[in-house]
């Protein structure tokens, strides 16, 4: 009995601390976010009509959508989505759901998230990760909130990044649509290509607005490597949209955000996000 009572104990001192409490990494990263955000200079303009009117077609009639004008530009975006829909490993139909916490600096472009899971009930955690200094980044991995699994560098992470931002921001910060990193070029009334540079690296893609259903979309050629299957190296494409938008604390905000890869023969939603929480500061 008493060997079973210490097996019991055991067994539920492991699940309390899988379920409950932050995980160092977890610490670390919130900790390193909020003090970047505090140390941000405060955004003093407001979105206005003349800029609005600079914009390609297609972006302003979004701005006009969602009622920008007026609202004040922010410098930080901090965005936690809840439960998203999450394609660990497509080939074994491995999917997962996870909490996503984003962060997003528009002083000097920066994004970076931590994601937290679980696989078969044990916490799995996720970095995504940029280093200002070495201008390098990827993804560290960590196991029951002790293991580290992998810090995997992704080429060219700078410019993976500074997409991802441009498309994350249009949705979620507007404002950093008149951000002196980008440049844009009109196609037509509902299409415009839309390149951002900072530190001397650049990504690009197009943005469309269905003016009728309210969608909102960023494809990109640039954002994902090259992969292979089937021993042949294929292009992938990847596009970021958001829509259903409705009435926000300051102009409307989309019910979705959802992002796919785009193969030559089908498409992938990784990533599928319809509850957050988000705060826009500074």
């Amino acid at each position: 009995m008493l060997a079973l009572g210490i097996i019991v104990l055991v067994i539920g001192a492991v699940v309390v601390f899988f379920t409950c409490g932050y995980s160092k990494q977890y610490r670390n990263f919130s900790n390193e976010m909020r003090s970047r955000a505090e140390n941000i200079n405060e955004n003093t303009e407001y979105c206005s009509e003349d800029e609005i009117n600079q914009l390609p077609t297609c972006l302003r009639n979004f701005c006009t959508f969602i009622n920008l004008a007026g609202t004040k530009k922010h410098n930080v975006l901090h965005c936690l989505f809840k439960n998203a829909d999450f394609v660990f490993n497509e080939k074994k139909g491995m999917n997962i759901q996870m909490d996503y916490d984003l962060w997003i600096f528009a002083d000097s472009p920066l994004r970076e998230a931590f994601c937290k899971s679980s696989i078969m009930g044990i916490p799995f955690e996720g970095i995504d990760y940029f280093d200002e200094e070495k201008r390098t980044g990827g993804m560290k991995g960590y196991i029951a909130k002790l293991f580290q699994l992998f810090d995997q560098e992704i080429p060219n992470m700078e410019r993976t990044m500074y997409i991802t931002l441009l498309a994350e921001s249009a949705m979620l910060n507007p404002s950093f649509l008149f951000s002196e990193y980008v440049e844009y070029q009109e196609i037509d009334s509902t299409k415009c290509f839309a390149k951002i540079t900072y530190n001397g690296i650049s990504g690009e893609g197009y943005f469309t607005f269905d003016k009728e259903h309210g969608i909102l979309r960023y494809e990109s050629a640039q954002r994902q490597e090259p992969e292979v299957e089937d021993g042949k190296t294929i292009p992938v494409g990847w596009r970021c949209e958001g829509g259903n938008f409705h009435d926000g604390k300051e102009f409307k905000i989309p019910s979705y955000c959802k992002v796919t890869k785009i193969y030559p023969d089908r498409e992938v939603v990784y990533f599928d996000a319809k509850e957050y929480e988000m705060v826009l500061g500074k």
